[in-house]
């Protein structure tokens, strides 16, 4: 494969598009010379195969058939995306490599397998094409070429004009993805509309089913590489600059169809992160992020994805449109270090809730995630988590409280100065429950202490976590000086709250007014100062 062999980037949204045609026979004279893709996109050898390669499938429902010309538009679309690809892993630093296609001995174009589907378009559905397509590989094990699988199918509608218009699975999940082929899905068509979103989002869908998930450009990336594969990109493909991330390229590299050889991909790994370390610096302008792992394999890569919560869209899997992403390379043998200026995030309106995704990828291409949590107040992120040096506990006692609960040992005020996450301050809930917050509880610390701030880890699954909360302090367990109201986010990692300076007191007070979980009951599980 040659380097730089596109100039022209390529991308695609996850959502679903849909179409339809009218049933055509399955070509059987095409070849190699059917179509010809344009001059620039020629290549001595398109079509790049290795060890495993991309599994393609044809799906079509009983009362549909294959679209005229589909191998050997299907083979230019396929061939013009694998050489974006190696462009852009080319520029992310890993050479030009990319994902492998078989290419049929016939017809001297990309394999395809044509199944026939037991359904009609009208019962068709997401897991009919995956169990349909599992059961013709396994009857025909010698054509499925690695776990990873494009299945195309003809559309299911159309509208006036002859375009896709509804119907259609066109996603990706696991290491399957969907994608729509019809007489407009042509190499010639690139960078026109309305051809533009069918092609850019094959290249998207299958970017799913090789291991990547949502992630935006930054502001940085916008005006330098322009718009994410993973992101809206189908909307510039050919049109604007295009790019695959660093995050995804880390990815790729690392799948079994991008690498030539007969290493054994996707077994089990677990790793831990003992200690994190992050905060925001003003200097820098700048969220650090660092820390130690563990690993049962060996890693490659370490991606950080920053994702917002944005107009509640909610967080998790197919809800990281938005995300903004970094990628390290493990430092030493057991660390990690990012530097994330907050001039690339794009959305930093108070309160968004984000997440931070910490992900590692290993050399056999298997992903481990692990989350954290954190806004942002004023333009400025508040970021309370990651380790900090705790004061010891010793000669700490409960000096008060307003509520706790006694009908077991899982709900004493003393709980919280045990060093056990698993056992919990609880409200009163049993006999004569407590009534409405605030509810509260204070530590006499023995003597005079000096700390930043305030540590709070909430129970696990977060039951009863209280959400808004007051901090006071005292020197005389009298007199009490209000330190903030604050916010804890859901989560049960531990959360820390800076007072803004160093103080020095002998009662710590936390006076909880809210719960995650919307009821009067309140709970914490370890209470701390650093």
């Amino acid at each position: 494969m040659k380097k730089k062999q596109l100039l022209i980037a390529l991308a695609a949204t996850a959502v679903l598009f849909t179409s339809s045609c009218k049933r055509t026979e399955i070509p059987v004279a095409e070849t190699g010379n059917t179509y010809k893709s344009k001059p620039q996109m020629t290549v001595a050898n398109p079509v790049l195969s290795h060890t495993r390669n991309l599994t393609v499938a044809y799906l079509i429902p009983t009362d549909l058939d294959t679209v005229a010309n589909f191998r050997s538009r299907i083979d230019g679309v396929l061939t013009w995306i694998q050489n974006y690809y190696a462009q852009e892993l080319d520029r992310n630093g890993y050479g030009p490599k990319t994902f492998g296609l078989v290419k049929d001995s016939v017809t001297q174009l990309v394999q395809i397998s044509v199944i026939r589907s037991a359904q009609s378009k009208t019962n068709f559905n997401a897991g009919t094409g995956v169990s349909e397509v599992n059961n013709f590989y396994a009857t025909n094990p010698g054509l499925k070429q690695s776990q990873h699988v494009l299945i195309l199918l003809p559309p299911f509608s159309t509208n006036a004009n002859g375009e896709p218009a509804g119907g259609n699975p066109f996603y990706g999940a696991g290491k399957y993805c969907y994608a729509l082929d019809y007489a407009g899905l042509n190499i010639a068509n690139i960078g026109t509309d309305p051809f533009t979103m069918w092609i850019g989002g094959t290249a998207h869908e299958l970017a799913h089913a090789l291991n990547s998930s949502h992630n935006r450009e930054s502001v940085s990336q916008k005006s330098s590489l322009g718009t994410s594969l993973m992101g809206y990109g189908n909307y510039t493909l050919g049109k604007t600059p295009t790019y695959i991330s660093a995050v995804d390229a880390a990815i790729f590299n690392n799948n079994e169809v991008f690498n030539d050889n007969n290493s054994t991909y996707y077994g089990s790994v677990s790793t831990t992160i003992p200690k994190i370390y992050a905060s925001y610096s003003a200097a820098q302008g700048a969220i650090l992020c660092s820390g130690k792992f563990t690993s049962t394999g060996t890693v490659d890569k370490i991606l950080y994805y920053n994702d917002p919560n944005v107009n509640n869209e909610g967080t998790g899997v197919n809800k990281d449109y938005n995300a903004i992403t970094w990628a390290s390379s493990k430092i030493g043998t057991d660390s990690f270090s990012v530097v994330m200026p907050i001039s690339d995030f794009w959305v930093k309106t108070d309160g968004i809730p984000y997440e931070l995704k910490v992900k590692f990828v290993h050399t056999n291409g298997t992903i481990t995630e692990h989350i954290y949590y954190y806004t942002f107040q004023g333009g400025i992120p508040v970021v309370n988590f990651g380790y900090r040096p705790e004061l010891s506990k010793t000669g700490w006692t409960i000096d008060g409280f307003s509520t706790q609960e006694t009908s077991g040992t899982n709900g004493y005020a003393a709980n919280i100065l045990d060093n056990n996450s698993s056992t919990v301050w609880h409200s009163r809930w049993t006999s004569s429950p407590t009534g409405t917050f605030p509810h509260y509880i204070s530590i006499n610390l023995g003597s005079n202490k000096t700390a930043t701030g305030v540590a709070i880890q909430h129970p696990s699954g977060s039951s009863r976590a209280i959400k808004n909360f007051e901090i006071l302090t005292s020197t005389d367990g009298v007199n009490f000086t209000s330190r903030g109201s604050f916010t804890t986010i859901k989560t049960n990692s531990k959360q820390y709250f800076a007072f803004g300076s160093s103080l020095t007191f002998k009662y710590l007070k936390i006076v909880a007014n809210t719960s995650w979980d919307g009821t009067q009951y309140a709970a914490i599980a370890e209470l701390g100062l650093y």
